[in-house]
């Protein structure tokens, strides 16, 4: 009886700390608390299936390790100065390789425990977890660090893997801030929770349609730590790493890509690499 109130009280924990998340970034509740149940299992599919890359007309390179810390990024880097990178968990081969090879100045954060050891001076740390607003509990906001910087104005990288706190993170970021992101690359956590429509219609569909307007997806790649889930026939990665081509740098209409990559590797070398089937979305087509 003892575990089951604990359970319960525990959730609703957790429920008002997202409600007061969703308050921050200006989300009516009351509006949508029809949005009860599972997530419709077209929409539910539809919103994967864009998460399928697609060539724009740049070459993808390879930044970082060989490993969990590398990701593959549009070969765009001509006079890209600066690089935001919350999330960094004593890792930093991204942001070195950005500075030895391009001279990529990264902006890290993270907490103080967390702090990478022997920063060059093209890396420069704050301690602290970015979230949908800035607070007293040690948080802040996208915007606010960026601004702190006098960098809001600048082209610049976005590499976000702060474990799941990234959903409601970039749902607080302004458009006209998103935007100076050439190239976005981010760790999607959770993606179980698309099938909980309140989830869905609250913070996953807004985001998802805010991003989708402004980037193209050019690589997905599943990170090999966490499994599957299923829902329906679909089967799909719990994270995955997804690198986002901000829509104005395309250099020609957006193709077919073949997956996957050559430069892709397992985040977790213990662990079999993960593929998406992405002809489980093939009914999608049937639907229009």
């Amino acid at each position: 009886m003892v575990a089951i109130l604990e359970e319960k009280n525990r959730g609703l924990r957790m429920k008002n700390k997202l409600r007061n998340s969703l308050e921050l970034v200006g989300i009516n509740l009351a509006r949508n608390s029809h949005s009860l149940g599972l997530t419709p299992y077209l929409t539910f599919m539809e919103l994967l299936f864009k998460f399928k890359p697609k060539h724009n007309g740049w070459d993808l390179i390879r930044i970082g390790g060989e490993n969990d810390g590398g990701y593959l990024i549009p070969n765009d880097l001509e006079n890209l100065k600066f690089c935001f990178s919350p999330g960094s968990d004593l890792l930093w081969q991204f942001e070195e390789d950005l500075a030895d090879n391009f001279g990529i100045k990264s902006y890290i954060c993270d907490s103080a425990n967390k702090k990478p050891a022997n920063l060059s001076n093209l890396q420069e740390f704050t301690v602290g977890w970015l979230g949908p607003a800035t607070t007293s509990d040690g948080i802040i906001s996208l915007s606010d660090w960026v601004t702190s910087t006098g960098l809001e104005a600048e082209d610049k990288i976005l590499q976000i893997d702060i474990e799941g706190s990234e959903y409601l993170t970039l749902l607080g970021c302004p458009d006209h801030l998103l935007e100076t992101f050439r190239i976005i690359v981010i760790e999607l956590h959770f993606l179980e929770a698309l099938k909980n429509r309140w989830a869905f219609e609250l913070v996953y569909k807004p985001l998802f349609e805010k991003i989708f307007s402004i980037y193209d997806v050019v690589h997905t790649h599943p990170n090999n730590c966490c499994g599957t889930f299923k829902y329906g026939n679909i089967e799909f990665p719990r994270l995955i790493e997804v690198t986002l081509h901000r829509k104005n740098r395309a250099k020609s209409i957006l193709t077919e890509t073949s997956l996957p990559h050559g430069l892709d590797s397992p985040c977790v070398l213990k662990n079999p690499e993960l593929l998406v089937d992405w002809s489980q979305f093939d009914e999608l087509e049937g639907k229009k």
